[in-house]
Parts: structure tokens; sequence; C-alpha cells
């Protein structure tokens, strides 16, 4: 977790980060898929040259419309996949120094967004599993 507050120390790079994953070659409008845009003043913001909308990397993301940095949201997600029982709000919130509200918000998001069906398609490439036993008592090496 320190290793990961580390990596995304600023807002910055945590967004630097997301635009990586989604968008490698340079912004494309969520709106109507054109790649066609151009940055505004605005820090992180663009604006499609078809249909003029204003958008930024998080649009049509978990994380659209939050006010909490990344950083929390990165962490938050983090914290929920190593914990192998499940996580309460309480536990969220002072373990990410954010508020309990803040906190059952984060995980109401977050336990949607692994329902739907493009954050459950199978996995690509290697793919590294820890503390994992794939199979039945039948398939135990002798």
């Amino acid at each position: 977790m320190s290793d990961l507050m580390i990596a995304f120390r600023d807002p910055q790079t945590a967004i630097d980060c997301v635009k990586a994953i989604r968008r490698p070659n340079g912004p494309v409008c969520p709106y109507c898929a054109r790649a066609k845009a151009y940055t505004l003043s605005r820090k992180n913001m663009h604006r499609c040259a078809e249909c003029r909308r204003n958008f930024s990397v998080t649009v049509g993301t978990i994380f659209e419309d939050t006010k909490l940095p990344l950083r929390i949201w990165f962490g938050a997600i983090w914290l929920i996949t190593n914990h192998p029982k499940g996580i309460a709000s309480t536990t969220l919130a002072k373990d990410l120094g954010i508020t309990q509200k803040s906190a059952w918000f984060v995980l109401h998001r977050l336990r949607h967004a692994a329902r739907t069906r493009s954050f459950n398609r199978p996995m690509t490439g290697n793919v590294e599993v820890d503390e994992t036993y794939i199979g039945g008592k039948g398939d135990q090496p002798s």
C-alpha cells in the first residue's frame, strides 16, 4: 500500500496512468468515438472537434463525477482485492483517511463495476495469481 501511495503521490501521476491505459494513442471522444480532439487550457480536459463536447480521461469510468483523487480510488481497489473476506466501509475509511460516507460510495461503485460484463471479460496475456489452488481433490499431485 505504501508503494502505491509513493507511486501516485501527486494527482497528475494517477491521471497519466489512466490516460496511458485508456487512451494510448491520444484522446478519443467518448461520446462520438472520434479521435479529433484538442486539449483545453484547463488541465486534463479535452474538447471534441466533431461534437464539441468537453471530456476528461475519467468519463465513462467508475471514476467519473467523483471528487476523490484517483490515488484514493487506487488504494481502495488495492485494499478491497487484498482482503480475502471483504472490507467494511468503516475500515476502508480509516485505512484511506476519508469519511465513512465516501468509503461507502467507493465500495458501492467498485462492487457495481465488478458485476458488469466488461469488468468480467476473460483475461489475456500473462496472468499471475498468488495463493490459489485450481482443481479438485482428484487433481492433487501424488
